[in-house]
């Protein structure tokens, strides 16, 4: 063996022992050091608090039975390249269906239920519903995945 293979092979056996000697015995020399406390800060967030003004958003209010989508649910996998759109909103309210290639328009009826069909493209489909009525105009979006792939 050479001299070189030598002390490669005994520089390396003295880095293992040394770090065999952390892993083995670092937690009780660790354990012997003294506890480190951090220093108390809350005077410095106490003055970003005052400095920085305290901004709650107003969200707009809507009433939930303004417009609802009843089917199909929010994130739902269709079997079909076709789904059919079903919900509430005002009484004899205009509702345009909208997805990404192609849009349909329905009327409510009395009781406010619409329904109506767009086709789907394959993988992920935004479907924007808007009722327009006497009361004002209501959009929601419900977004459904649509895979040939059978479960």
């Amino acid at each position: 063996m050479n001299r070189d293979a030598l002390l490669a092979t005994i520089i390396g056996f003295g880095i293992g022992l040394v770090i065999a000697g952390i892993v083995f015995m670092g937690p009780a020399i660790a354990g012997n050091l003294p506890n480190f406390k951090l220093p108390n800060l809350t005077f410095l967030t106490k003055m970003l608090e005052k400095k920085t003004p305290s901004v709650t958003p107003t969200p707009t209010p809507t009433n939930p039975s303004d417009l609802t989508i009843e089917s199909p649910l929010a994130e739902s996998i269709e079997p079909k390249d076709e789904t059919l759109i079903s919900g509430t909103t005002h009484p004899n309210a205009t509702v345009v269906l909208e997805g990404a290639s192609s849009e349909s328009v329905a009327i409510a009826n009395a009781k406010g239920a619409y329904a109506g069909k767009l086709p789907l493209s394959e993988g992920k489909n935004e479907i924007v519903v808007t009722s327009y009525s006497d009361r004002g105009v209501f959009s929601q979006t419900v977004t459904v995945y649509y895979t040939e792939e059978q479960f």
